[in-house]
């Protein structure tokens, strides 16, 4: 049985974990990277579009930032695949980890950014950037210590509330292999649990829980979504 087989049958944990040790230069092992990464993408699109879909059914207005004094103007929550840019960070970068690469080809990128008059501050909402972003901030990027890019892939959660915070949540480039640690994030877990963590369990926000979730019930969000 191999990887997207075992993956199809439930086995998302444990076949993204194994993968995430295997070299991509091992006989096949990119290609079945590859197809794991683009069905799970292509389910973490599905629960995405679901996900703005119920919010927007509770009232959720979307916003650059989550400030009711402040949002910074109405923003779009869900961006249009995007196979182009991803492509020409490669030329000018390096290797993207598989993970990311595959996120942006299903859906772009993604901005649960917003208020709602329930929702407390400081829930952190899913933020995504797109490729182009990073394709941009790569033009005057500097290598860190590690001889890595560390770009920019989401603000942290105080930027997200329009406060000043710390480090953006970032991805050190260039980085072959499946998937990559999501740094300055306070897991510090690897993308593909991240998204599970803030998708599948909080519906879209890293710190929305039954009590803060307020007059919208948890699980009207996160009931029904694709596991990946």
């Amino acid at each position: 049985m191999d990887y997207l087989e075992r993956y199809r049958n439930g086995e998302h944990r444990q076949v993204t974990a194994e993968l995430t040790r295997l070299d991509p230069r091992e006989g096949d092992a990119r290609m079945q990277m590859r197809a794991v990464a683009e069905l799970a993408m292509e389910r973490v699109a599905h629960n995405c579009r679901l996900l703005v879909q119920r919010l927007t059914a509770h009232g959720y207005a979307y916003s650059v930032y989550c400030d009711p004094d402040d949002g910074g103007g109405v923003s779009a929550p869900l961006l249009d695949a995007d196979a182009v840019a991803p492509a020409m960070l490669k030329t000018r970068i390096g290797a993207l980890p598989v993970t990311l690469e595959c996120f942006w080809q299903a859906m772009g990128g993604v901005a649960l950014t917003g208020t709602h008059p329930d929702f407390p501050d400081m829930l952190d909402p899913l933020v995504v950037y797109p490729a182009e972003a990073l394709l941009e901030e790569s033009e005057q990027a500097e290598r860190e210590n590690d001889g890595l890019f560390h770009l920019a892939l989401s603000p942290d959660d105080y930027h997200k509330d329009n406060v000043s915070g710390g480090a953006p949540y970032s991805v050190a480039l260039p980085q072959d292999g499946f998937d990559f640690v999501l740094l300055y994030e306070s897991r510090e877990a690897y993308f593909l649990d991240y998204l599970r963590a803030v998708i599948l369990h909080r519906g879209g926000f890293g710190a929305l829980d039954a009590q803060a979730a307020g007059g919208v019930p948890l699980s009207a969000l996160t009931e029904g979504l694709l596991p990946f």
